[in-house]
């Protein structure tokens, strides 16, 4: 049965909002589809489309200005919108696909991508149309909204393999774990459903998982039961997908509706999900933003570093040597200059199967204890973290009071430095590491040839702040970090 129709007109100057439908459902229904679609979709002028990136980029701290031609490969542009649900009681989910014709389905026994599985509530419900970006000088929208009183069919999904992987941690033991801090599934824009993207993780020798869903949750507890399943660590999570700049928040215990996040609230919605025991990263915060991609680039002040636990210093592909995390690598290194402890991470923000991709990197955790959801939020909180273009590493600092590692706590004095590194033997890229660099602002920086297995140097620490360590050499040819490791943290 129809519902509810509506059809609206927007413009550029309803960017960055958030246009709120309501509608009213009756009861009995099994099933409720919500229609939505709008047009046009693109811009194709190129005169229009340079003028759009030139004034998107303005606010952004780019690592140089886009030539002509790399302005042409963006055309056309795209308009941006995403849907969200509420039933009246709660909120079902985003769909974060921005197709321009969509079909959402509601029901108890299947929910399409971004939406919780619940039964029809009849009552006033919700359709919130989140304006990220309208290109074109106009688009119009249409709405339709379907009720039926019997189940719909519904598609079934399997078939990606059955690979375990086996969970090596221990009780009274800290071991290092591979983990992806930065995950998608269909539940988002993600090409992978969650027994797909387990498998897939398994394939690559992760021990754990963190999926980060744009502004949904709806698949974490299908992830998590493969997860089980396959003897993999699924951490719950969402990505916060503003406007304004994308945070991963991973614990599952955030009640912060994202839609209601703002520049002037950003700090503290950040204390909020920090004090509810969630984990909070800033992630991609140099990729180009809108409207080349709306927001992902960090355009929030943040002025409570303290309760940021981490920052995505290398995302994506060919992480290492990409221009944008070089920026994001330098503004982190400011951070820890004025005091601040921000654990490095590594993010893939893994969408798609990407066989034969560009390279990627690696995050490894301190994890005391077993391997857990809360372990792995416990190490990023501690800061026991490096991220690697395929080395596994080992760094101890021997001194009188015993031996500490990245992400302890120590005091001034003389202590031995102990680094050792070796290739994983399934990392399938080219990278070669030939020097490990101390550096920090408690100590001279330090460049010693790596050997192949390990160095030893006397290293004397003599005021308060940090040191870290870092691989340098060269990857697929190109010479490049090969491994950042978070600091240790020197005070009396």
């Amino acid at each position: 049965m129809k519902i509810f129709s509506e059809q609206l007109r927007i413009s550029p100057s309803d960017d960055k909002t958030h246009i709120k439908i309501s509608f009213d459902v009756p009861g009995g229904l099994k099933c409720l589809t919500v229609r939505t679609a709008y047009s046009p979709k693109y811009e194709y002028d190129e005169a229009r489309c340079a003028e759009l990136i030139d004034r998107g980029l303005e606010s952004q701290d780019v690592a140089r200005p886009l030539e002509l031609e790399e302005k042409r490969r963006c055309v056309p542009l795209a308009n941006h919108i995403a849907w969200s649900l509420d039933d009246g009681e709660k909120h079902l989910g985003t769909e974060h696909r921005h197709a321009p014709d969509q079909t959402h389905v509601i029901s108890e026994r299947y929910s399409s991508n971004g939406f919780m599985r619940t039964p029809v509530k009849s009552g006033k419900w919700t359709l919130t149309a989140s304006i990220n970006g309208i290109v074109t000088k106009y688009t119009d929208i249409i709405i339709e909204v379907e009720g039926y009183r019997e189940h719909l069919e519904y598609p079934s999904f399997g078939g990606y393999g059955d690979r375990k992987i086996t969970n090596d941690s221990k009780d009274g033991l800290r071991t290092w774990q591979r983990v992806e801090m930065h995950c998608h599934t269909v539940a988002s824009d993600g090409d992978m459903q969650p027994e797909e993207l387990v498998q897939r993780a398994v394939d690559r020798g992760y021990k754990a998982i963190c999926l980060t869903d744009h502004n949904t949750a709806s698949n974490v507890s299908a992830t998590v039961a493969y997860g089980k399943k396959y003897g993999l660590i699924v951490v719950g999570g969402i990505e916060w997908t503003t406007f304004w700049g994308h945070l991963t928040v991973i614990g599952g215990n955030s009640d912060i509706d994202w839609r209601q996040i703002t520049p002037r609230n950003i700090n503290a919605c950040i204390v909020r999900a920090r004090q509810l025991g969630d984990v909070v990263t800033i992630a991609h915060p140099k990729r180009l933003g809108s409207p080349l991609c709306v927001g992902c680039h960090n355009r929030f002040d943040i002025t409570n570093w303290d309760y940021v636990t981490s920052y995505e210093v290398w995302s994506h592909f060919n992480p290492n040597v990409s221009e944008y995390n070089l920026l994001a690598k330098r503004e982190w290194i400011s951070l820890l200059d004025k005091g601040y402890r921000i654990c490095a991470l590594y993010g893939y923000d893994w969408h798609a199967p990407d066989v034969g991709a560009p390279s990627y990197a690696y995050t490894y955790l301190g994890i005391d204890g077993v391997l857990s959801q809360r372990s792995v939020c416990d190490a990023v909180e501690w800061g026991r973290s490096y991220i690697t273009m395929g080395y596994e590493i080992s760094v101890e600092l021997i001194g009188a009071d015993g031996v500490f590692g990245i992400g302890d706590e120590i005091a001034a004095g003389m202590y031995t430095l102990k680094v050792r590194a070796e290739k994983c033997a399934d990392y399938p890229y080219d990278s070669v590491l030939k020097k490990i660099v101390v550096k920090g602002n408690v100590c001279a920086e330090m460049q010693i040839d790596f050997d192949g297995k390990e160095i030893t140097r006397e290293i004397f620490i003599e005021r308060d702040g940090y040191l870290r360590i870092e691989g340098t050499g060269s990857t697929q040819g190109k010479e490049s970090d090969v491994f950042i490791a978070s600091p240790i943290y020197i005070k009396d």
